[in-house]
């Protein structure tokens, strides 16, 4: 019989442990979150199966050894799991004595030595909480050691009670069972601290991943959108990073992603998709040593190529390397444009600086062909006067490119286009007249003053309307409008002409570009100068056999 105390007690120990091993198998579940935050609800359940199954066990043990741990589990569930749950472990801890004991043994309830203890638990329950491990065993120490004297305590008045005479072998039964009590809950302390600490570090390092991801996310981000090819290897040459923009630089064909060359040597890129980066380079970057940029010449691009080495902060070592490549082709092709541009305006200012100077011995020229035209035979009239077109024409020229080489800022006052318009109308409709043409004007009535340069305007309008004419072949009607839109004026000069093939449509801005057998090719490209220099826009749209439609749109606050 000796054997069985240490049966059932061994047996009371393994279930008063029972929240922690219940605990710990909850916390090896796969893919768990918010564990801190469930932890109380779980171990208040978990505690209440221990302390049932404790006293059940207890029921069933004879009344020689009436012992159990049924408080070890109570009261460590009460300081862990707080106030409100500890209301409800008391209650299914008093209830459970109307169900696992008769009515004779409830008279024992008021000697139940947890029935006492609980109202201490509950007092140190925000010292426990807050408290460190430390703190925490001198608050169980305290309990046991509380309990335990209330036990001895309660044995002497029921042995006085009773007047009986006093079992020694009890009495060491008493505290061989305090000492285990101690260390069960030494042990389940110790166990659910661990557990917490398991937890703890199984939350952070939850919240350190996710906060890695949301980062490395971040970071694919910044290097997917950043305009510079970027790649880097580690020390052994393997791909760790590599950029849709580099892939497209290199013109990678198939359906490969940067995640697909994650791990992949540098020289499975060069094999199988033909990636020309400088290896040499690369390897030397490796190696520690600093490289220059190196200027590439791929598939009619230009790459800027860097590379640099990428050292352990702390022991300096090269533990990789970062390749970047910057597309410089159309850098390269505007530097040449503007070089281009650069000897284009030079070249035009030095024309337009000789052919100032030109035009004052044309007009000497042309003072003496007059006086000889009057002082000559009849009969050489008609060459007199060829002559003088020619010269007049060739001043026409001249003063054209004079308008669309000078980059000046022209000075604006406040005008009606409708004004500038009727001031023309003389002659236009002369002009017309000549050439058997109509004219048909449509004013808005809401067209709002603007700021124009009437000189430009008129010249701008006269060409424009010209133009019509000489489409039209001396037959149809031209008609000039004006249209408020929304914030923006438009002048509209439209012809009934054969219209304008696409090809030529095309071009019709550009200086020197004519389909007339006398024409110059500046009347339009100065029209757009004239438009841009009041900030406008000028468009054209022709449908053959049916005419041309120019539209001039001006900003209403045009300054």
């Amino acid at each position: 019989m000796i054997f069985t105390p240490i049966k059932e007690t061994f047996l009371q120990e393994l279930i008063a442990l029972l929240p922690a091993f219940m605990l710990q198998i909850w916390t090896m579940k796969p893919k768990l979150s918010g564990l801190l935050s469930n932890f109380r609800i779980l171990f208040a359940f978990f505690c209440m199966v221990a302390f049932l199954l404790s006293m059940a066990f207890s029921y069933c043990t004879p009344d020689e050894f009436y012992y159990d741990f049924r408080i070890v589990p109570l009261l460590i569930g009460i300081m862990y799991t707080g106030f409100r749950s500890s209301i409800g472990l008391v209650a299914i801890y008093i209830g459970a004595h109307f169900l696992f004991f008769d009515q004779e043994e409830l008279w024992n309830l008021p000697s139940d030595v947890g029935l006492y203890l609980i109202p201490i638990a509950m007092y140190f329950i925000p010292q426990f909480r807050v408290g460190d491990a430390s703190k925490r065993v001198r608050i169980v120490t305290y309990m046991v050691v509380v309990g335990m004297i209330f036990s001895y305590v309660d044995y002497i008045v029921s042995v006085r009670s009773m007047m009986v005479q006093l079992d020694f072998s009890k009495v060491l039964f008493e505290v061989l069972f305090s000492g285990i009590c101690m260390l069960t809950a030494y042990l389940l302390l110790f166990f659910i601290e661990s557990i917490l600490e398991k937890m703890s570090l199984q939350e952070q390092l939850h919240q350190v991943s996710g906060q890695y991801y949301q980062e490395a996310q971040k970071m694919k981000q910044l290097i997917d959108a950043t305009p510079l090819g970027v790649m880097s290897v580690d020390k052994m040459g393997n791909v760790t990073a590599i950029n849709d923009m580099m892939l497209r630089l290199f013109q990678v064909q198939g359906q490969v992603r940067s995640e697909d060359l994650i791990g992949k040597p540098f020289n499975y890129l060069r094999k199988h998709y033909g990636m020309e980066y400088p290896d040499i380079q690369l390897a030397r970057s490796l190696q520690g040593e600093k490289t220059n940029a190196e200027v590439l010449q791929y598939n009619e691009k230009i790459l800027i190529s860097t590379i640099s080495s990428i050292r352990n902060p702390k022991t300096d070592e090269v533990v990789g390397a970062v390749g970047m490549a910057h597309d410089v082709t159309e850098l390269q092709m505007l530097r040449t444009e503007i070089g281009n541009l650069e000897r284009l305006s030079l070249v035009g200012q030095m024309a337009a600086s000789i052919t100032h100077e030109i035009r004052n011995p044309m007009a000497v020229v042309r003072g003496f062909v007059q006086l000889m035209r009057e002082k000559s035979d009849q009969s050489l009239h008609d060459y007199y006067r060829i002559v003088l077109e020619e010269l007049d024409r060739a001043n026409m020229i001249i003063n054209d490119f004079l308008s669309l080489a000078q980059n000046r800022i022209v000075e604006t006052e406040e005008s009606h286009l409708h004004d500038i318009v009727n001031d023309l109308s003389p002659l236009l409709w002369a002009d017309a007249n000549l050439r058997g043409l109509g004219i048909e004007m449509r004013f808005a009535p809401d067209v709002p003053h603007l700021h124009l340069n009437e000189k430009e305007i008129k010249q701008l309008i006269l060409n424009l309307v010209r133009n019509g004419m000489e489409a039209m072949n001396g037959k149809g009607t031209l008609t000039i409008e004006t249209k408020r839109v929304k914030n923006v004026v438009q002048l509209i000069v439209q012809d009934t002409g054969e219209g304008i093939p696409q090809d030529t449509l095309d071009k019709m801005f550009e200086p020197f570009y004519t389909t007339k057998s006398k024409g110059t090719g500046l009347g339009l490209p100065l029209c757009l100068s004239i438009v841009e220099r009041h900030k406008g826009k000028i468009a054209v749209e022709s449908v053959q056999g049916h005419g041309t439609t120019f539209v001039v749109t001006f900003q209403a606050d045009v300054a």
